[in-house]
C-alpha cells in the first residue's frame, strides 16, 4: 500500500499545511489503488460522481460534498476524475497544536477519528461559495508567504475547521461542543492511540483518573454512545481494517487481538455487523455496501 507523505518544505519554508485543486496534485488524488496519507485532508466538491472506499465506509462523491479524511486512513477513489471539479485542504496536527495552547483541538473535532458516522456531508451551494472565498484568500497568502503567514492561515482554518464541525454536528444530531467536556476530548485521543492493546474500561478510566461511571457519564454527554460502545465500535474498525486489507488470516487476527478462540472473535464480529468474517469479506469482494 503506498503512503503519501506531507511535503514540509514546498514553499521554501516549513509550513504544515497546503492547499490547491486536483490540478496541483494529479499523481495523488482519485488513485484507485489502495493508499493512505500521514497527514489530514478536508475535500470541498463542488461537482462530483462516483464514490470513495475509506476504510470499510463508501462515500458517495456530489456536487456540494464536504469529505473528512484522518491520517492513515486506507482509501480506494472510484470517481471519473475528469468531471470532478474540487478543492483541497491538507495540514499536520503539528500545524495547530503548535500555535494553540490546546492540545486536545484537534480531537474535538467530531468529523475526525470518527468510527460511528459517514465522514462527510453535504452543505448548501453558497455555503460553499462561501468557503471558497476563504479558501482564495489562503491561496494568495500562499503564493507570497510573509514572516505573519503561519498565524493568518491558522486562524482563518481555525475558523473553517469550527465552522464545519458545527454543521457535522448539526448533520449527525451530535453534540458540537468544543470547550467543556475535556475529560470526552482526554478519552477520544486514549482510544485513538491504545485501542489496539486496550479494551478494558478500567485501562482507560485509570488513565483519566476517574470513575467509569463518570467516564461514562461525560462520553455518552459528548459523543451520544456509551464508553463500552465507543470502545467497541474503535476495536471493530480495527478488525475490518486487517480483514479487509490485510493477509492476516482469521485466526492470525484472533491471536492478534486475544482472542482465545477463532470463533470468539467470530461471535464478536457477527454481533455488531451481522454478518461472520468469512462473510464480511465475500461481500466485500463481490462490491456489496459494507458500512
Amino acid at each position: 500500500m503506498q503512503l503519501f507523505n506531507f511535503s514540509r518544505k514546498k514553499y521554501g519554508v516549513e509550513f504544515l499545511m497546503d492547499l490547491g485543486t486536483y490540478n496541483d496534485i494529479p499523481n495523488y488524488y482519485f488513485k484507485n489503488d489502495l493508499h493512505c496519507t500521514d497527514f489530514f485532508e478536508i475535500i470541498f466538491f463542488s461537482n462530483g460522481n462516483g464514490y470513495l472506499e475509506l476504510d470499510n465506509q463508501r462515500i458517495e462523491i456530489q456536487a456540494n460534498t464536504v469529505l473528512f479524511i484522518s491520517p492513515y486512513q486506507k482509501r480506494k477513489w472510484f470517481v471519473n476524475k475528469h468531471e470532478i471539479d474540487c478543492y483541497f485542504l491538507l495540514f499536520q496536527e503539528g500545524f495547530l497544536s503548535d500555535f494553540f495552547s490546546d492540545k486536545l483541538f484537534i480531537f474535538k473535532l467530531q468529523y475526525f477519528y470518527n468510527k460511528r458516522h459517514p465522514l462527510a456531508i453535504q452543505i448548501e451551494k453558497k455555503l460553499l461559495e462561501q468557503l471558497h472565498s476563504l479558501f482564495n484568500e489562503l491561496k494568495s497568502e500562499f503564493k507570497c508567504i510573509k514572516s505573519d503567514s503561519k498565524h493568518l492561515v491558522r486562524s482563518i482554518l481555525y475558523f473553517v475547521l469550527i465552522k464545519l464541525n458545527r454543521l457535522y454536528a448539526v448533520q449527525y444530531h451530535i453534540s458540537e461542543e468544543t470547550e467543556t467536556n475535556q475529560l470526552a476530548y482526554l478519552f477520544k485521543q486514549l482510544l485513538v492511540n491504545n485501542i489496539q492493546l486496550h479494551r478494558d474500561i478500567n485501562f482507560y478510566a485509570q488513565k483519566l483518573g476517574v470513575s467509569r461511571v463518570t467516564l461514562n457519564k461525560y462520553i455518552k454527554l459528548q459523543f451520544g454512545v456509551t464508553v463500552s460502545e465507543m470502545i467497541d465500535e474503535y476495536f471493530l474498525f480495527e478488525i475490518k481494517s486487517l480483514l479487509l486489507y490485510s493477509q492476516f488470516s482469521i485466526k492470525e487476527i484472533a491471536d492478534k487481538f486475544a482472542f482465545s478462540e477463532p470463533n470468539h472473535l467470530s461471535r464478536f464480529f457477527k454481533n455488531y455487523t451481522g454478518l461472520t468474517p468469512t462473510e464480511f469479506i465475500s461481500a466485500y469482494q463481490k462490491g456489496r455496501s459494507i458500512i
